[in-house]
C-alpha cells in the first residue's frame, strides 16, 4: 500500500515540478486518471512482479503474524486486493470520461458533479467491504464454512502448525 502511494504522488510531484505551467493547465481536467490509473498500476505490479498485495500492509495492524497466514486472513486479502484493482480502474475511467468531457467543452456542471459522486462512491463502497461488510462476513458461520469447504488442505495445515491459536480451537 505504501509504494502504490508513494510511487503514484511521487511521480505527479516530479511532474509537477518538471512540466510547464501550459502543458499542467491542459492535463490538470484528467489528474484523477493519473491519480487512480497509478493506484491501479502500482497495485497490479506490486502483486505481479514482487508478490506484495495491497491489503498485507494493512492486515498487519490488524492481526498477528501468524494470523496473517490463516486461510481465511489469505483469501480476504486476495479478494480485497482484487476489488481495490477494479475499484481503482473503474474510478480512472470515470475520471478519463469527465477529463475529456471537460477539455472537449461537453461538460455540464451537473454533469461533473453526477461524475465525481459516482467515481468517489465507487471509493467509499469498496472501504465498507474491505473493512467491514467481507470481514465480518468471514467471521460468520456462512463465512467459516465457505473457508473450511474451499481451503480444507490449508486450514488443517494451519491447525496442526497454530495448535494452541483460539482458530484452531474454533
Amino acid at each position: 500500500m505504501d509504494i502504490s502511494f508513494l510511487s503514484t504522488f511521487g511521480i505527479l510531484t516530479i511532474l509537477a515540478w518538471t512540466l510547464p505551467e501550459d502543458t499542467l493547465r491542459n492535463i490538470l481536467p484528467f489528474i484523477d486518471v493519473f491519480v487512480f490509473g497509478g493506484f491501479t498500476l502500482t497495485i497490479g505490479a506490486a502483486w505481479a512482479c514482487f508478490k506484495l498485495r495491497f491489503m498485507d500492509q494493512l492486515m498487519l495492524d490488524y492481526v498477528s503474524d501468524e494470523e496473517l497466514s490463516h486461510p481465511s486472513i489469505q483469501h480476504l486479502i486476495v479478494r480485497t486486493t482484487q476489488m481495490f484493482l477494479v475499484g481503482f480502474t473503474l474510478m480512472a475511467v470515470i475520471a478519463a470520461v469527465n477529463g475529456t468531457l471537460s477539455v472537449t467543452g461537453n461538460n455540464t456542471n451537473t454533469l461533473r458533479i453526477v461524475l465525481l459522486v459516482l467515481e468517489y462512491s465507487i471509493f467509499g463502497i469498496m472501504l465498507t467491504i474491505a473493512q467491514w461488510l467481507y470481514p465480518e462476513y468471514l467471521v460468520s458461520e456462512k463465512g467459516m464454512k465457505m473457508i473450511g469447504d474451499k481451503y480444507p488442505d490449508e486450514c488443517a495445515a494451519w491447525e496442526a502448525a497454530n495448535p494452541d491459536h483460539e482458530w484452531a480451537k474454533e
